[in-house]
């Protein structure tokens, strides 16, 4: 279940245990640290992964239905190219949630690795991720996936390959960015904040079906309107190898500080 940002909210706890090294057989360069001179890092840091789950994480259908919540501890190991593996559950939530935590993790980018010694060396790490549902008012706006409705017609909130912006969803901010006009009115008001929008990428890119879920004013509500209603295609989600459509829900940030 997505939408980013929203449907989920995550809490990151990152532990390197202070405890010896674990030796293999294979060498010194199977070596997995949970201690070392300089821990491995996200790259751009903590706030950057923080975003990277964020908007990558996706409800589990069921456990949305069943009002699931809670925390999963997942641990893994940051190898010396930055990959992860080895990646677990520690301590669980459900089977699905437990799935969606492992998947969102084993697509993470990869990380600044470790260093012992002046080199890069295998370290354990441990992240906490908290699954939450959005607030009531938001909750009626999503859309429920399991539906007998035919398939090219469903509208998923959970897919295989996620529909994508050129240039991905950074791509997607700075488009926004570049092209958001405050409004004059509230900007002589010092009106500020967060427009959240719920829209449905179509099997062809398109955008549909864009809505204001939680508004600020009339006047930023009509231009986070205008700014989703603009930009070019996107990449469509895929289901089973074919394209498929998508609700996304995402907020627009009106800031005179920008």
């Amino acid at each position: 279940m997505k939408p980013i940002l929203i449907a989920i909210a995550l809490l990151v706890i990152f532990s390197s245990a202070k405890a010896q090294q674990t030796e293999t057989s294979a060498g010194d360069s199977n070596k997995i640290f949970t201690a070392v001179e300089k821990d491995p890092s996200y790259k751009g840091g903590l706030d950057k992964f923080y975003a990277y789950l964020q908007k990558y994480t996706q409800y589990p259908a069921e456990a949305y239905k069943k009002k699931l919540e809670g925390k999963v501890f997942v641990t893994f190991v940051v190898e010396g190219d930055g990959s992860l593996s080895q990646i677990k559950i520690l301590r669980g939530v459900s089977p699905d949630i437990d799935a969606e935590a492992i998947r969102v993790m084993k697509n993470s980018p990869n990380w600044s690795p470790g260093i012992q010694n002046g080199r890069p060396v295998r370290v354990q790490f441990t992240v906490l991720i908290n699954f939450k549902l959005p607030p009531p008012e938001l909750q009626s706006h999503l859309t429920d996936s399991m539906t007998n409705v035919p398939f090219e017609k469903k509208i998923f909130t959970a897919v295989e390959k996620d529909p994508r912006f050129p240039g991905g969803i950074d791509g997607f901010y700075k488009f926004l960015t570049q092209n958001l006009k405050y409004p004059t009115e509230a900007r002589q008001n010092n009106i500020q904040g967060k427009v959240f929008l719920t829209f449905v990428v179509e099997r062809d890119g398109n955008l549909s079906d864009i809505k204001v879920v939680r508004s600020l004013s009339s006047e930023t509500d009509a231009e986070a309107l205008r700014l989703v209603k603009s930009p070019p295609k996107w990449e469509p989600g895929m289901q089973n190898g074919v394209a498929v459509r998508v609700q996304y829900t995402m907020p627009v940030n009106f800031s005179l500080a920008n």
